[in-house]
């Protein structure tokens, strides 16, 4: 290999490297010998596709509910230790960063009062409970997802 194939090799393994937030980069040894080049830790929380309604039959790819407090009100998942989220859809994962998600419920729901609506973008919490939730239109989760991954090749 030459050293322009090197510098190459060296900037897409740089740009792949920022989809993820704890790198740790091979050593000269490691790409040499044991041929891998990035060792990635990250944290996803998994959210599989809901029903709209817990009484409803059928799932609902096109919305995904998001927990802003569970249900003893305290700071729930989107504020926990994952650093990405993977919704699912009917035929693929989308993977949002948790730092864009919230910056984005944030903008979303600025001056909302929690109710009793569950219409996408509204704060919403059940009866008797301290949980708060919004639904999330899947969309929008693609729109600011880091990447889409395809379930089914």
């Amino acid at each position: 290999m030459n050293n322009k194939e090197f510098i190459i090799g060296k900037l897409g393994e740089d740009e792949f490297a920022k989809l993820f937030t704890n790198i740790t980069p091979s050593t000269k040894e490691q790409d040499i010998y044991e041929h891998w080049d990035l060792e990635i830790k990250t944290k996803i929380d998994v959210k599989t596709i809901k029903k709209e309604n817990r009484y409803d039959t059928v799932y609902n790819e096109n919305f995904h509910w998001v927990e802003i407090k569970n249900v003893n009100g305290k700071l729930s998942w989107l504020y926990g230790d994952a650093d990405y989220f993977a919704f699912e859809t009917n035929d693929y994962w989308v993977i949002v960063d948790k730092l864009k998600l919230q910056g984005f419920i944030k903008t979303k729901m600025l001056g909302k009062q929690i109710g009793k609506s569950k219409d996408p973008y509204e704060l919403y919490q059940r009866d008797n409970r301290k949980d708060v939730i919004v639904k999330v239109k899947t969309i929008d989760l693609i729109y600011i997802a880091t990447k889409l991954i395809k379930k089914y090749e």
